[in-house]
């Protein structure tokens, strides 16, 4: 006996599975075909999902737009912001634009985060920007005096500065900085700035 209930149980689950689907879309064709959709709307349980999206897609296609608005609210506190919810939102937008075109707008631009912030291109106008680099500021001279003004040594230059800091006038510090760097003894003042770098007290 049991072993016949376990083998019908799947056949009635699915049976009843099957129904209620044809029941489902039975409603949906009885609800698009009728020629007056307020008598399959009866069907529908107030509260439910399906009552709230039914009767707003009714009244959409009837214009009734303020009842759309009500039915979206009361639907929102019960359901949240749910797809169906969001449909009737879009739909609504898209066909109260007529009547109301800047809210309309709003929604979209807020819905898809839409920005304008991008300006008009002015091809025959003049720049207003330097098209050449200040030397003064980029020149030799100016990163010389950047440099020795943070540093109190030659931190501040790269060993390809060396070869032309040889022929400077450098404190003793800077002097023996430069000799500790120098990694050819090719330049021509060596001999003089060893020299000076022996008398240095320190």
């Amino acid at each position: 006996m049991m072993k016949r209930l376990a083998a019908v149980f799947p056949i009635v689950v699915c049976l009843a599975f099957g129904v209620a689907r044809a029941e489902e879309i039975g409603f949906i064709e009885d609800f698009s075909l009728a020629t007056d959709r307020t008598v399959p709307l009866r069907q529908l349980i107030p509260g439910t999902e399906d009552y709230y999206y039914f009767h707003a897609l009714h009244h959409q296609n009837t214009g009734d737009h303020a009842k759309v608005a009500e039915l979206l609210d009361a639907w929102i506190k019960r359901y949240g912001y749910t797809q169906r919810v969001q449909e009737i939102r879009y739909r609504q937008a898209l066909l109260t634009y007529q009547q109301t075109p800047q809210q309309s707008l709003s929604f979209i631009r807020q819905e898809l985060n839409l920005q304008f912030n991008h300006q008009r291109q002015e091809l025959d106008r003049k720049p207003n920007l330097p098209t050449r680099l200040d030397q003064q500021a980029i020149g030799r001279e100016a990163f010389t005096q950047r440099a020795m003004s943070r540093y109190q040594n030659l931190q501040g230059f790269e060993d390809s500065a060396l070869d032309w800091l040889v022929s400077t006038e450098l404190n003793a510090d800077r002097l023996r900085n430069l000799l500790q760097r120098l990694e050819r003894p090719d330049q021509p003042k060596l001999p003089e700035l060893i020299v000076a770098d022996l008398n240095h007290p320190n």
